[in-house]
């Protein structure tokens, strides 16, 4: 069976590339090429597709815009993303919104084929520059911001919305150092307030 491929990039050079390269695998059937992310997600909505390869930046919206209309849309569409881009935010971005992978365009001919059969297997793929960024990531997170045992407890109690005074009352502290503990916090895990310290919480299972 051939696996449908919607292409979308804003360049029609770069599209007639792809599909020139993706009909070396019969597998593969190049079902549309569009130059925006509105029109991708036109295809998206009235036909079964298997695979998006498309661009990141584009006149009407970012990749992980559409990357995750396009999931809201067709949760088992499989994603290749193609990009410039090797900031390590995009790339994170991308991945928790569901991309299956991630290719640098200096590198478009040497690896799309491999990452699209890698993919159509149901695995992951990414540049060896990505994969690095990816790595590092995990590695910062497992390191995670270093929290103390105390600063857990105001977070805890944060959490259950008490008032800087009552937490003091709870811990036998001052008000004035849950407040220091309260800004430690917020630096330490990169939060701007009290919703983003229950986020950090909630995904650090701290709760």
């Amino acid at each position: 069976m051939n696996y449908k491929t919607l292409l979308v990039d804003d360049h029609a050079i770069v599209l007639d590339g792809l599909q020139s390269l993706l009909s070396e695998d019969q597998d593969f059937e190049v079902i549309a090429k569009v130059n925006s992310g509105n029109f991708a997600l036109a295809h998206i909505r009235s036909t079964s597709l298997s695979l998006m390869i498309t661009d990141y930046s584009m006149p009407d919206m970012n990749g992980l815009e559409l990357v995750r209309q396009a999931k809201s849309m067709a949760p088992d569409l499989k994603i290749i993303v193609l990009s410039m881009h090797e900031d390590g935010q995009v790339v994170q971005d991308l991945l928790l919104a569901g991309i299956d992978g991630y290719v640098l365009k200096k590198y478009t001919h040497q690896e799309l084929l491999q990452a699209v059969r890698v993919v159509k297997q149901g695995g992951q793929y990414w540049s060896p520059e990505i994969n690095k960024i990816l790595i590092r990531g995990i590695s910062k997170a497992e390191e995670g911001p270093n929290l103390t045992d105390r600063e857990i407890e105001v977070l805890k109690l944060l959490m259950q919305e008490l008032t800087s005074k009552e937490i003091a009352g709870k811990l036998f502290i001052s008000e004035r150092t849950v407040e220091t503990h309260r800004k430690n916090l917020l630096r330490k895990t990169n939060s701007s307030g009290t919703v983003g310290l229950v986020k950090y919480a909630y995904a650090n299972k701290l709760v």
